[in-house]
């Protein structure tokens, strides 16, 4: 009979102590990302700061990347580096805010902004390097800031049938939901 009472006992504790409740995740404000080229299936994956992640486009959810990568190429064909574009063409969404010359200059500088313009964004990033800090202007009007840390782009000629120029951008980036240009 004790053990029966113990285990009803061990039972309404466990019952009690669970939380089943459901809250809103937090969306992501903040992190670190790498976008490149690559097409899948006939889709792009761009980053979107409101989903705080690289997402895939288009999608079912018809959620529009801020930032897509793309590779910058000369008149005569050689390949210079990447850019950035909006996923909505012609919208200017980009700042160029500060270049350093090496890393702990730029992340310095990125950690201490503040607050980004509300104006002068042109509709390309373009070259983007590395220890470049950029303003972006989501899709959707809001803010966001990226610290470039490492770029890529060559030709590949892993299938030599179809060579294809890649292009790869790595970077950290902070999001301001609310609409503020203040971070």
């Amino acid at each position: 009979m004790k053990k029966i009472i113990y285990c009803l006992v061990l039972l309404f504790i466990s019952i009690n102590g669970c939380d089943n409740s459901v809250e809103p995740t937090p969306s992501k404000t903040s992190g670190e990302t790498t976008i490149n080229t690559t097409i899948q299936n006939s889709k792009i994956t761009g980053f979107s700061f409101s989903q705080g992640a690289n997402i895939t486009y288009p999608n079912s959810e018809n959620i529009i990347p801020d930032i897509i990568t793309l590779v910058q190429i000369s008149a005569n064909g050689n390949i210079l580096g990447v850019f950035f574009d909006s996923g909505v063409s012609l919208k200017p969404s980009f700042n160029l805010i500060s270049q350093t010359n090496n890393t702990d200059s730029a992340l310095i500088y990125f950690n201490n902004l503040n607050e980004v313009p509300d104006s002068n964004y042109v509709e390309l990033a373009i070259p983007v390097k590395a220890n470049q800090i950029w303003a972006i202007k989501t899709v959707d009007n809001k803010f966001g800031k990226i610290l470039i840390l490492e770029t890529k782009a060559y030709a590949d000629s892993s299938n030599p049938s179809s060579p294809t120029d890649y292009g790869e951008a790595r970077f950290k980036w902070v999001y301001q939901p609310n609409g503020s240009n203040k971070f």
